[in-house]
């Protein structure tokens, strides 16, 4: 009888998940929502302010800015919104590509 450790089926399971490239891609997505979440949050204490601050801030509503900082929207929040949302607390956005040593840097209008 072969006997295997119960942790061992779930690390072979998530390998195979891996091979699937909409897997692959919810992970990717999930991670990058995420990162936004944290950095709009961190932005928003450092300027000690509340979601309901900032919202009017940008003219949106609470809610939209709580779903981007708990990550719970179903797609990345759009690049104008967020855009609009920083520069509504005087932040830039950048956008920067990298590729073997080459950088090009966009800075995004309000």
């Amino acid at each position: 009888m072969n006997k295997k450790h119960i942790g061992s089926s779930v690390f072979e399971t998530i390998k195979e998940w891996e091979k699937d490239p909409a897997f692959r891609k919810a992970v990717d997505e999930h991670v990058e929502k995420t990162k936004l979440a944290k950095m709009l949050k961190d932005i928003r204490k450092q300027e000690n302010i509340s979601q309901l601050q900032l919202a009017e801030k940008a003219n949106v509503t609470q809610s939209v800015i709580a779903r981007i900082e708990t990550g719970t929207s179903k797609t990345l929040p759009r690049l104008d919104l967020f855009n609009r949302i920083l520069h509504s607390v005087g932040y830039e956005t950048l956008i920067v590509a990298r590729k073997k040593g080459r950088t090009i840097q966009v800075t995004l209008a309000a």
